[in-house]
């Protein structure tokens, strides 16, 4: 979604921009880019005892593909391995129901969720369109199985995600947990695309609005775990778009609680080459994966003590 802004800016203020339109103002039909919600979607793989009897410092939700093996591999072994870390965290991928080849792949699927437990799917396709249904998966389960966790980190699985930096230099584990907070890279006054071409197209039928309230980049953000909660219960009541870090920012202005201003340069949701004493003093960085994030890794895992 920050390409948008680079695409089109806008002059309106927060001040000028209009409440979202309900959802039970609207018409009574459902658009087919409109995600049907609230809707009583079920978890069909889940891990609900994934945080019984602990306190994670940390969860990171990672949206994926469900056929998409090579990638949660490729984060189980780098900045996904839990045992890196001396806080606990806690690591779970969120997919839908496959498009293509559903039988054989729901059934491998539900190998790897017992081989790994760090899996959950809802019965929704897995579409880009579902994005957003996708992360309100990720709000629903840490509402009702991870409500002792402190913070969450809603990712995509193409980004490097600094770990430690995040935790002790972000967060602090020895303060007290934040509330009302949201963070990431905060992309401001941008309008909804309105040509059927552009892949964020949102038409007035399901978004009126000429510009969407501030929000967090959709390649990662981070929040307080007060917030899951908020933004699942405000969810079931303003109309749902496909174009899921922007439907985030419509939540928190629904919840009159703005973004946080992030830490400068910490959220990169664009590509940046990989550089040893950059990568160590930032959060995230985007469009990292496969075989280069493996290799990326390898080296700044192997050297993020030494001195730059």
């Amino acid at each position: 979604m920050e390409i948008i802004n680079k695409w089109i800016q806008s002059s309106i203020t927060l001040n000028e921009i209009k409440r979202p339109v309900n959802i039970l103002t609207y018409p009574a039909f459902q658009h087919p880019l409109a995600p049907p919600y609230p809707y009583p979607y079920k978890f069909l793989i889940n891990q609900p005892d994934k945080c019984k009897n602990r306190n994670p410092f940390l969860v990171i939700l990672i949206l994926g593909k469900c056929h998409d093996v090579e990638s949660r591999n490729t984060i189980r072994d780098t900045w996904g391995n839990e045992s890196l870390y001396v806080v606990d965290v806690v690591r779970i991928f969120l997919v839908g129901l496959p498009v293509r080849f559903s039988d054989q792949t729901q059934s491998l699927l539900k190998e790897e969720s017992e081989a790994f437990e760090d899996i959950i799917q809802q019965d929704f396709m897995d579409t880009y369109y579902n994005l957003t249904l996708k992360t309100l998966m990720g709000m629903e389960w840490v509402t009702k199985f991870c409500p002792s966790a402190s913070y969450v980190m809603k990712t995509d699985n193409d980004i490097f995600l600094n770990v430690d930096y995040l935790v002790h230099k972000v967060l602090y584990p020895d303060l007290p947990v934040l509330q009302n907070y949201f963070t990431g890279y905060i992309v401001s006054n941008t309008k909804p695309m309105r040509r059927r071409v552009y892949k964020w197209y949102v038409p007035k039928e399901v978004y009126p609005n000429d510009t969407y309230p501030p929000y967090c980049s959709g390649p990662g953000y981070l929040f307080s775990v007060d917030m899951a909660k908020k933004i699942y219960d405000i969810s079931q009541e303003i109309r749902v778009i496909p174009m899921e870090d922007a439907f985030m920012g419509i939540c928190l202005y629904e919840l009159h609680i703005p973004p946080t201003e992030p830490p400068p340069k910490n959220f990169l949701p664009f590509r940046v080459n990989y550089d040893l004493c950059i990568f160590k003093n930032v959060v995230m960085v985007h469009h990292y994966g496969g075989k280069e994030l493996r290799t990326v890794w390898e080296d700044f895992w192997a050297n993020r003590s030494r001195k730059c």
